[in-house]
């Protein structure tokens, strides 16, 4: 009995301990109940995991925090059922008229011109009695003109809607699912507009005061550094360049763009400073830095990263004021009650997500430091508290920081940026300078002041772009990871959660052990099901209209066919390299270039620049092919030590089950890029697939003339199908169980011409359009043939 008694005695302080992170800070801890249960009533599959340690962890609370759990359930109940979740706005169930009145909420500065935010009111017929909906829509005014629609002012528009579509290619940008996190019915375009009555609202003076801010700073600096320093600052981000965005966001440091805790301790830490020198006394300074920390808010648009973060130092500098000091970690819980209350749905938002998760990582991670415990000779070296305070310290915070947000990242992007740290260590107090140079120049009364100021952010502000440029310059900046299910995710943010104390405490030590035997469990038979059930797969991806086809072998090596166009959008960075991250692909074997017309090569700069890829294969014309744009191309790849391999027919690709044929063309001459398109046969596991990329008749006659066998399952069309194009013979020779075509919508060459389906129908082969069915996947295992289409 005594046994038993000590055994049971020594669970439960185990249990206490694991929880006294919790101890002492109500508000943390109501704040994580809150956010399960939302998440669980959102998403019931995720209730056992976040609801059941949470019943485990209230047994073991004292009364106190048991009513603090009691009350928080039914706070959080309450909440969820009377706030909408995804809106404040109905969301229309026909398209919103083409003409309609209503009031303008935000007017927003973009590089082309103007995006105006209304709210209107439409009559909305059902099957009952009509009734009047509220909704909010998004036009882009993009003629120059000497005035805007402002804030508060009362309009009368004619709009063109966008088409809103899902997406085409799986983990491409989905339209729907933005405007409905931005409360919006639809966006468009504006062609005409009347403003006949206006009034005053606070956002009309926050636009000005933007406004404002950004000519105070046009006048010294360049419109890319002007820009910057706007978004920095006011976060108006429409004037920071497309390719600085990019190459923040590569490295990991796009959080920088983006006004958060960052930014506000900066600036709050400027603001103590300012209000100190006046001499006013320590309370009324207090107030002053919150009250206008608070007007801050509205001013940047007032996000939920902003919030927390302002939130946050406002409830110390509160607590000040009462001699009543707060707790860091109490603060955040705090922050976190005022934002998720009144608003349930941002817990999905991924940049609440991801400033939470840093926030909590470097707090919780603070404490525990092994920096903290050097021996006394080295903290009394100051060079070594130099080395310490500029390099090891930043990259502790931002090892906390990457670890505690890597599930978010994992799940929304599917990638990671192993130059993060050195990012922040390098280019994060640039970013600081200038931003402190540039409130510098705000604040200055006297011009030659303001310039100098201007001046100096510009140095600062250069050099932090030139900085984030090479570290993005390199194709293994953002590496994939993933993609991993929402509860492998789920079982990895516990684990970090319970490192700390897995030398400390048995049970977190036991949990652990035990998630990190699933962890290889589930991986183990991952691995023994693709060795054991062997398959194939080729993707035509949707690029609209180009071409460009992933082939994934048995042995998961991936062979990219053509990389898309870059006239609408590039291909390359904005629909093939999202994919290959969404799918999990970490670099490309090979990439291959049928041939170098700009429909099939056009997104391959892009591609190389931010996309590991082993070898680029094409044709010895090709190579000598005198377009600029394709030149670029070669030239970036043996920049990047890229094999170029050149093939043509006989060449073979062989691996275990699998073979890539080259078909055509033979190089002893050059003539016509289309007719001397690279044409393969792919074969493994009993099915094949012939790829022709422009291949024209004449092509398909030198191959007919070589007997090669060309039977097969899938035949992807030559030339997006058009006339120019799959002869009859071609196709009795090929007879195909299912032919692609890869077209954009509604493209000027009216591909795939009327002919060729008309050839199709004859032959009784069906067909597949990317025009029609998005992105095509074709799934060969060895014995069934599996396609599935985004549409």
């Amino acid at each position: 009995m005594n046994s038993k008694w000590r055994k049971k005695h020594t669970l439960s302080a185990d249990f206490e301990q694991m929880l006294s992170p919790l101890v002492g800070k109500p508000a943390l801890l109501s704040s994580v109940i809150i956010i399960a249960l939302f998440a669980s009533l959102d998403s019931p599959t995720f209730a056992p995991a976040l609801l059941l340690p949470l019943v485990l962890a209230t047994h073991f609370f004292h009364k106190r925090l048991q009513w603090v759990v009691f009350l928080s359930i039914a706070a959080a109940i309450v909440c969820h059922s009377l706030i909408p979740g995804s809106s404040s706005f109905n969301v229309l169930t026909t398209k919103p008229a083409t003409k309609a009145c209503g009031i303008v909420e935000t007017t927003q500065q973009k590089a082309n011109g103007k995006a105006v935010i209304i709210r209107t009111r439409e009559e909305q017929s059902t099957t009952g009695p009509s009734a009047e909906t509220d909704y909010r829509v998004r036009l882009t005014e993009k003629r120059v003109l000497p005035q805007y629609p402002l804030p508060g002012d009362s309009i009368c528009y004619e709009a063109s809607w966008y088409p809103v579509t899902p997406p085409s290619v799986p983990g491409a940008f989905d339209t729907r699912n933005w405007l409905n996190s931005q409360s919006l019915a639809a966006y468009g375009k504006m062609l005409h507009w009347t403003v006949y009555s206006s009034h005053w609202i606070p956002e009309r003076s926050f636009f000005s005061f933007r406004n404002w801010i950004g000519s105070r700073f046009h006048e010294y600096l360049d419109p890319a550094e002007a820009g910057l320093l706007l978004g920095l600052l006011a976060g108006d981000r429409s004037g920071i360049p497309d390719a600085l965005r990019s190459d923040f966001q590569r490295s990991g440091l796009v959080h920088v763009l983006a006004i958060s805790g960052f930014h506000v301790v900066l600036l709050a830490g400027m603001l103590m400073i300012f209000l100190k020198a006046t001499g006013l006394p320590h309370r009324l300074v207090r107030i002053a830095a919150v009250l206008l920390l608070l007007l801050y808010v509205p001013v940047t648009g007032g996000s939920p990263a902003v919030r927390r973060a302002v939130l946050m130092f406002a409830v110390p500098q509160l607590g000040a004021l009462f001699q009543r000091p707060a707790n860091t970690l109490n603060s955040l819980g705090v922050a976190l009650l005022f934002i998720i209350l009144p608003e349930p749905s941002v817990i999905w938002n991924p940049g609440f997500q991801l400033s939470v998760a840093a926030t909590m990582g470097i707090l919780i991670g603070g404490p525990l430091n092994p920096l903290k415990k050097l021996p006394e000779a080295l903290t009394k070296n100051k060079w070594w508290m130099r080395f310490q305070n500029l390099i090891l310290d930043p990259t502790y915070v931002t090892l906390c920081a990457t670890l505690s947000t890597a599930p978010f990242l994992i799940h929304h992007f599917k990638t990671l940026s192993p130059v993060a740290w050195l990012g922040n260590i390098v280019v994060v107090p640039a970013i600081s300078m200038g931003m402190q140079a540039g409130l510098f120049a705000l604040l200055s009364p006297i011009d030659f002041l303001r310039e100098h100021f201007c001046y100096a952010a510009k140095f600062f502000l250069r050099l932090a772009s030139l900085l984030t440029r090479l570290l993005s310059d390199s194709a293994q900046a953002s590496v994939t990871v993933g993609p991993y299910g929402p509860s492998i995710l789920l079982l990895g943010g516990f684990l970090l959660i319970l490192f700390p104390l897995f030398f400390k405490n048995r049970i977190a030590r036991r949990i652990s052990l035990t998630s990190l035997l699933l962890f290889n469990a589930i991986f183990t038979y991952g691995s023994f099901h693709s060795a054991s059930y062997p398959t194939w797969k080729l993707t035509t991806i949707d690029v609209g209209q180009g071409d460009s086809h992933l082939i994934t072998t048995p042995s998961g090596n991936h062979l990219l066919i053509d990389a898309g166009d870059i006239k609408r959008q590039d291909s390359g960075k904005d629909i093939i390299v999202p994919y290959l991250h969404h799918i999990g692909v970490s670099h490309l074997d090979a990439l291959i270039i049928t041939h170098p017309d700009k429909d099939h090569f056009g997104g391959a700069l892009s591609l190389i620049k931010t996309f590991p890829v082993k070898e680029l294969w094409i044709t010895d014309c090709a190579r000598i092919e005198p377009k600029k744009e394709w030149q670029q191309v070669i030239t970036e790849a043996y920049r990047r030590n890229i094999r170029i391999r050149d093939i043509e027919r006989g060449f073979k690709y062989r691996e275990n089950l699998f073979e890539i044929k080259v078909l055509h063309p033979e190089t002893r001459y050059c003539i016509d890029p289309n007719t001397q398109s690279i044409t393969f046969r792919v074969t493994g596991l009993g099915h094949s697939a012939v790829l022709t990329g422009d291949l024209t008749v004449q092509g398909e006659k030198e191959i007919l003339k070589t007997d090669v066998y060309l039977k097969s399952d899938v035949l992807k069309l030559g030339h997006h199908g058009s006339k120019t194009s799959s002869s009859r013979i071609f196709l009795k020779q090929t007879d195909p169980k299912h032919a692609i075509i890869s077209s954009g919508r509604k493209n000027r060459f009216r591909h795939p011409s009327k002919q060729v389906i008309q050839r199709l129908d004859s032959l009784k082969i069906p067909y597949l359009n990317t025009a029609e069915k998005g992105t095509i996947e074709i799934l060969f295992s060895s014995d069934t043939m599996t396609i599935n289409t985004m549409w």
